[in-house]
């Protein structure tokens, strides 16, 4: 059995008493073979079976005594999956990593969302484990880049579109070609030329538009499992094989149904590609309720600066019309504003001196003097954002279902 041994911070303890009773919690829990808690170090060093248990159930065991356990979250960008087997086989790589507690990766999103012990794991640990299920752990964007991520997005989304097109354009012939023998029972215009016209029509699918596929499929299989697009390649490619084996042995041409194959395939990589699109979508239309710019107050005259640029403390002026630039208190004036995109109520709302008002909501009526209190990460806005990505990021229970029964279908089949 593998054996694991891991520190694990542990806040809280400040008595000899504190490091018997976390001791005796550990030693509980099934799988655990020794325990060491030093109360100087704030440490609990634990030998466990990975069989019977995880980081993740010492961690709980020790907040369910009553002590902490300092734990981050990251999110990490994930280049090379296709498919639920492969989002199964990259949470067990993170999750073999000493120092993990939780892995959950996402295939709409193409992110991994790990929490782990700070001090023993961390982000080359993290890289390392994805490089070697052959995944790649992709440079995450600067903020204010969701812009690149929705062009990236989109670039994916019509190339996916243009090898689907391109593998019916060849499928369509294919189609046809054989309704005309199934119909009539007549290969037209001999079997010489149908077999070989299966064949040069299947080629293209397969190795042009097709070849991410038998790429992806191929990767997989070198590092010890199978993807989806090995099912979807090692069919296809038997299929293939048929055509030039009916030249010379009694059997059946499938070369052509080996192209339909792919053609379905690819159709169900683009709809994979447009939703996901549309995920970096809604987060897009969310940074388009910001405002670009704000009118400062500095060495006592109004400066026009990019948004990026306004610090807390500065003093902000906001003609009616104008969305107000972040999250800040009025310090002169009084006006209406519309809080619609905030709260959802349609009737403006009355602000004067020392009201709040949210950023990206539209002042109405008076000039505002408003001193910004939160800005970029910090803000309302920010935060609403970071909500819905996070959302996008989680996976709702039938999801996690279903990503396990892949996970098993694959190499199974």
């Amino acid at each position: 059995m593998s054996e694991q041994k891991i520190a694990l911070p542990v806040r809280g303890m400040t008595c000899a008493s504190c490091v018997a009773h976390v001791e005796k919690a550990l030693e509980k829990v099934e799988g655990v073979e020794e325990v060491h808690v030093n109360l100087a170090t704030e440490k609990a060093v634990v030998a466990f079976r990975l069989d019977a248990a995880t980081v993740g159930d010492l961690v709980e065991v020790v907040k369910e005594t009553g002590y902490e356990v300092p734990t981050e979250t990251v999110v990490l960008p994930i280049g090379g999956m296709t498919c639920a087997s492969c989002v199964a086989h990259v949470e067990k790589a993170l999750g073999k990593v000493p120092g993990v507690v939780e892995a959950n990766v996402n295939l709409a999103t193409e992110k991994a969302t790990v929490t782990f012990v700070p001090g023993v794991a961390g982000l080359e640990d993290f890289k390392r484990a994805v490089a070697e299920a052959g995944y790649e752990v992709l440079e995450a964007p600067e903020e204010g880049a969701v812009e690149e991520e929705e062009d990236e997005a989109e670039r994916k989304m019509r190339q996916a579109r243009f090898r689907m097109r391109v593998a019916w354009l060849f499928t369509g012939p294919i189609i046809l070609w054989m309704l005309v023998e199934m119909v009539f029972g007549v290969v037209w215009p001999n079997a010489t030329v149908f077999n070989l016209g299966m064949i040069l029509l299947a080629l293209p699918v397969l190795f042009w538009v097709g070849r991410r596929t038998y790429r992806s499929g191929l990767t997989a299989v070198l590092h010890g499992y199978a993807n989806m697009d090995t099912l979807i390649a090692l069919g296809t490619g038997v299929s293939l094989l048929t055509g030039p084996a009916s030249f010379f042995f009694p059997v059946a041409n499938y070369a052509g149904v080996s192209a339909m194959i792919m053609a379905f395939h690819l159709t169900g990589r683009y709809v994979e590609e447009t939703a996901k699109g549309r995920a970096s979508q809604a987060i897009r239309k969310l940074l388009e309720l910001g405002a670009k710019t704000a009118r400062v107050v500095r060495d006592g005259r109004e400066v026009e600066v990019p948004i990026e640029e306004v610090q807390v403390g500065d003093l902000m002026v906001v003609r009616p019309g104008e969305k107000i630039p972040t999250d800040g208190v009025v310090v002169e004036g009084e006006s209406a504003v519309d809080e619609s995109m905030a709260t959802g109520e349609s009737m403006p709302v009355n602000k004067r001196p020392g009201d709040e008002v949210i950023g990206a909501t539209v002042n109405q009526e008076g000039l505002l003097k408003v001193r910004a209190t939160r800005v970029g990460r910090d803000t309302f806005l920010a935060q609403v954002i970071k909500l819905v990505e996070e959302a996008q990021g989680s996976k709702v229970p039938i999801q996690e279902f279903a990503d396990r029964g892949t996970g098993v279908f694959v190499p199974v089949v």
